[in-house]
């Protein structure tokens, strides 16, 4: 291995962990929020305080800013960074249009929704107008926190854009969890949201102005530009207006159907289960740009892509196992045993579905960076038609699980395109690859499941039976993929180089 080769995949790592960290403190301050929040407002209110979430995370939020991330990369690398000034200029102020846009539907849509749509109990209905109209504050300036962060993650300054991620979520998380204790409801929660929107996208903007140098805002960007952002950001907003019509059906469908308290228990388990995908998006969150500066190298890109891949597999299906096995005690000791009754299925049903779309997480950010979002978007139009059929049909016979197996069988798509990506771009699909993945993390995550479920039968139900279990099964599953040579030993040398430095 050359210098520089080393330097790179140290640099490729560091990159890693700084995303890593935009995973684990969400989960932790989640972990512990969300019972407190939950207890705070009750089932009904949660449920309306995770309908408003919804819309902020997916109504509007389409992702454009991921063409300033694609073309600084890109730019950078083939040394026209006197482009980068208009694609940001273009890609701010379609952002800003957008912004608008969905500030005014919602708000005038408001009243609709709640009472029509939604069909929210009478006497919650003020309140949750209320909230739809400070949430539609907190997605334009979410918006405008996708321009400046995007910078940031174009010119591969991770550590700065996990920092300012971190702090929006301590700051929001430790907020919500005062302002429950003392006795607030949702409003108040809901607009300290819009707060902390409002002062991290200032210190994004800082941010990207300081540590870019081509980074300026301005009217002069040419037609061309906007065509360019609007070609390539036309397959992301595809998907993101697909994906967002998907998550706000399904919740309105649930609250619609079956009631806010219903929806609390279908949404906790989905959060809990999101994690995996999240957590494999901030890992790779490297590989979108990455794969723009290596569009023209596929001998690396596909060594990226399989390295990449294996180490998503190797986590997640730890992290699938685990979860499944132990739902119930999980939830039980988290959220208590009556909760786990009614959502300890849902856990396990989720799980499947976000770690396939977890897996898939290389191929997807590879296909992006690559410049091809338009493919994304086709794949997910036939994710949609599949659940969004399948929530029809299964709720009346089956309830919530119904809505989540639906979900499950739509996004199986979402993996099995990732054979036809490998093709399209390596030439053939990756057999032996794939094989070998299988076969090992199979076995190894088959024998750390026998040991969990032992322990967590023949021991009392607590956190220290339900560590030691996970414990032990991590032990065992990762024993048998050393054994196994799963890792390789340039993989190996590079770890212990990276541990060194």
């Amino acid at each position: 291995m050359n210098t520089k080769t080393a330097e790179s995949g140290k640099s490729i790592f560091r990159n890693v962990i700084y995303g890593f960290s935009t995973w684990v403190l969400p989960l932790g301050l989640s972990f512990f929020a969300t019972p407190i929040l939950v207890k705070a407002l009750g089932n009904e209110d949660y449920g309306i305080y995770a309908l408003v979430l919804g819309f902020i995370a997916y109504s509007f939020n389409f992702g454009i800013g991921r063409a300033i991330t694609k073309y600084i990369a890109e730019y950078r690398a083939s040394g026209e960074s006197e482009k980068i000034r208009d694609v940001i200029s273009a890609t701010f102020f379609l952002n800003i249009a957008v912004g608008l846009f969905g500030v005014a539907a919602i708000c005038l849509m408001a009243n609709w929704l709640v009472v029509d749509i939604f069909k929210i109990e009478p006497e919650a209905q003020s309140k949750t107008v209320y909230s739809f109209y400070i949430a539609s504050g907190t997605i334009f300036f979410s918006m405008l926190v996708q321009v400046f962060s995007a910078v940031l993650q174009g010119i591969h300054r991770f550590d700065v854009y996990s920092k300012i991620f971190n702090f929006n979520i301590f700051a929001l998380i430790t907020g919500n969890i005062l302002l429950a204790l003392y006795g607030y409801g949702l409003i108040a929660l809901l607009s300290w949201n819009l707060i902390i929107s409002i002062i991290t996208c200032g210190i994004n903007l800082i941010s990207a102005k300081k540590l870019l140098p081509e980074f300026g805002i301005g009217f002069g960007f040419s037609k061309e530009t906007l065509k360019l952002v609007l070609k390539f950001s036309s397959g992301v907003i595809g998907y993101q207006i697909l994906a967002n019509f998907l998550l706000l059906f399904e919740r309105g469908w649930i609250t619609r159907q079956l009631g806010t308290e219903t929806l609390t228990h279908y949404v906790v388990p989905m959060m809990l289960s999101l994690y995996i995908h999240s957590f494999m998006s901030s890992l790779m969150i490297v590989i979108f740009p990455l794969a723009s500066e290596l569009k023209d190298n596929k001998e690396k890109l596909l060594n990226l892509y399989k390295k990449a891949t294996k180490i998503v597999c190797l986590l997640v299906v730890f992290m699938a196992m685990t979860l499944m096995v132990q739902s119930y005690e999980f939830l039980s000791l988290w959220m208590g045993a009556d909760f786990a009754e009614r959502s300890a299925n849902l856990l396990v049903i989720h799980t499947i579905t976000f770690s396939v779309v977890a897996i898939q997480i290389v191929s997807w950010q590879m296909t992006e960076g690559l410049g091809f979002p338009n493919y994304n978007f086709k794949i997910f139009s036939i994710c949609l038609i599949l659940a969004i059929s399948g929530f029809l049909i299964l709720i009346n016979d089956y309830g919530s699980s119904g809505v989540a197996i639906a979900r499950m069988i739509g996004f199986s798509t979402i993996f099995f395109s990732i054979f036809y990506v490998e093709k399209w771009f390596f030439e053939k699909i990756q057999v032996l690859f794939w094989l070998k993945i299988i076969g090992i993390l199979s076995i190894s995550a088959l024998l750390a499941a026998v040991v969990e479920k032992l322990i967590i039968t023949y021991l009392a139900i607590s956190w220290l039976t339900f560590f030691l279990s996970t414990f032990c099964g991590g032990i065992v599953y990762c024993l048998f993929v050393w054994i196994m040579g799963f890792i390789t030993d340039d993989e190996k040398l590079l770890v212990r180089n990276i541990l060194r430095r």
